[in-house]
This record gives structure tokens, sequence and C-alpha cells, in this order.
């Protein structure tokens, strides 16, 4: 009797063990869905300094199996409490300006300028929302975008760490437009001045 009791106990734990390591195995991966949305104080205000106002950034998730390169302009941006204490997300005011074709795989990257396909974004209004700092990416020059994340020296795991949009697609934000008329306040060749941004409740 004792003996099947002890048996009994053994195979519910064996099932608990094999239940415990599925759901391991299936939450894991969606935990790195949010690997940087929430920080604390002093890492969102070196997120927040490094992409500056009236800045560039492009939007791409190298972890998923495929996504859209998203670039954005970004008006303003702010750092917001989360209902953590302690933590804080950066959010953006943005809109997008061009955003690929199709989708892309990290393991395509580095893309040749005649690999790229972007259209522009119609009718893009603009949007306030909070940013994971390992799948976003910052202007430092020309066409080339490097991920915050890594940019900021932080703990993430990404596939892609920086990209160069094709010259096309940075031509076309300037072109048309008088030097007074222009969307960037600096020259596309090099980054925005970065500035100081506060705190919002």
């Amino acid at each position: 009797m004792l003996a099947f009791i002890y048996e009994g106990n053994r195979v519910r734990t064996t099932r608990i063990l094999i239940l415990v390591m599925l759901l391991a195995v299936i939450v894991a991966p969606s935990c790195l869905g949010d690997q940087l949305q929430w920080n604390d104080l002093v890492v969102c205000e070196k997120a927040a300094q490094a992409i500056g106002r009236r800045a560039l950034l492009v939007s791409y998730c190298s972890l998923a199996d495929e996504d859209l390169v998203q670039l954005w302009l970004v008006r303003d941006l702010k750092i917001a409490a989360t209902p953590i204490a302690g933590l804080y997300e950066v959010t953006v005011s943005a809109r997008s300006l061009y955003k690929s074709i199709r989708p892309y795989s990290s393991r395509e990257f580095p893309l040749p300028d005649d690999q790229w396909a972007f259209s522009k974004a119609d009718d893009a209004g603009w949007c306030t929302e909070g940013i994971d700092l390992a799948y976003v990416y910052v202007h430092i020059g020309g066409g080339s975008f490097q991920c915050l994340g890594k940019l900021l020296k932080l703990d993430c795991v990404v596939e892609v760490e920086s990209m160069a949009l094709p010259d096309n697609v940075m031509e076309q934000l300037t072109a048309g437009r008088s030097p007074g008329c222009c969307m960037f306040p600096w020259s596309l060749s090099t980054a925005p001045k970065r500035s100081s941004v506060g705190v919002h409740p």
C-alpha cells in the first residue's frame, strides 16, 4: 500500500516537473518581448538624451521571426512613471515616415541597398507610445542606426545591433525641400544634438 502511494506521488511529481519545463519553454521567448520597456530613471534619462528631439528612430524587433522596419520622426519625448515604483519608460511622440514593404528576418542583415524595399507611410498621424530600448535604433549619422540598448551598453538580447538604411530613403527625406523648410534642423550626415528630458507623471 505504501509503495503504491509512493509510486503515485512520484508520478505526480514527474508530471508537475514536465509541466513546469513546458511552461518555461513556452513563456521564456515571450519574456524577451519586453526587455527594456521599463527601466530605472537613470537609464531612461540616458535613453531620452540619446534619442533627442526632432530625431529619426528605426523600429525593428530582431528577435521576431520577421518584422517590418519602420522609420519614425520623433517630434517629442518624455519619461513617464509606470505602475511599478522606481521604474519608468520613455514615451515618444512620433509618426511613421517610411516602412518596409515586407518584413525582414535578422538572418538577412546586413542588407545591401538593392535588397531593401520601402514605401512612404500614407497619412501617418502623430502617435505617442512607450518604446523598448532593445527594439529601437537611433540615428548615428548618414543612413546608419544603432540599437539603443546596445548603444547604452545595457543587458539585452538582439540579433541585429546596427543597420544602414538605403541611400534613396535617406535622400527622399529632404528631397524637394528648401533649406528653411526641411523637417530636420540638422544635417542627415550627422546625428542630431541631444537634449535633456524631464520626468512626467
